[in-house]
């Protein structure tokens, strides 16, 4: 299956996520490897899910972890790209040997000028953005000419609000590189309910 737009699925923590993502033509699958997460995915199930896909980019998400750390544990898992879920210095990114997804907030207080500001210095050293808000439930009228400006200017990942009924009207007003899902837990193992990231990848399947 091809997909009309990039797709990153975040939190992958099961085989049969990662197998339906490889599957679906997601371009990189993303596990949660926060070291004080709740969440965090142990190296036994990682190593596991690792083994069992191809044909897909495999990236780690950190937050506040040193680069060295980060380095020692991309090399471990095979990792080609790495996301921070919170800000580093630039010197700190440029010390990470892969490339760097940086996850941007956005929230209905955010000034679109320091955004721009604060992007701009980051872009030299980052792949692209993952632009994610706690606020906006949605993508709709009121954000669109933001993100727009956004996607105009730097390489995003539109990571929030998105759905089956908005997706393609995101794709053709934004422009963005791709896109940002959430994986999830099995309902019991082996057994996932995908009718979400099913009725999104359908809208963006390339006919």
């Amino acid at each position: 299956m091809a997909l009309r737009t990039s797709v990153i699925v975040n939190d992958i923590n099961n085989l049969s996520d990662a197998r339906f993502c490889a599957g679906m033509g997601v371009d990189i699958i993303s596990f949660n490897l926060k070291l004080d997460s709740s969440e965090r995915i142990e190296p036994g199930p990682l190593k596991e899910i690792i083994g069992w896909i191809a044909g897909v980019q495999l990236a780690g998400t950190f937050e506040r972890a040193r680069p060295e750390l980060i380095n020692e544990l991309a090399d471990e898992f095979g990792l080609d790209l790495i996301q921070l879920d919170t800000p580093y210095l630039i010197d700190e990114i440029e010390e990470i040997n892969r490339p760097v997804i940086l996850k941007v907030f956005v929230n209905k207080d955010t000034v679109e000028s320091e955004l721009l500001e604060m992007m701009e210095l980051y872009a030299p050293s980052v792949q692209s953005f993952l632009i994610y808000s706690n606020d906006f439930e949605a993508i709709d009228e009121t954000n669109i000419k933001f993100l727009r400006e956004l996607a105009s200017r730097f390489t995003i990942y539109l990571g929030f609000g998105l759905n089956k009924d908005n997706i393609n009207t995101a794709l053709k007003k934004i422009k963005p590189a791709g896109i940002g899902l959430q994986g999830g837990h099995e309902i019991k193992p082996g057994l996932k309910d995908f009718d979400e990231l099913q009725d999104i990848f359908e809208e963006i399947e390339e006919l």
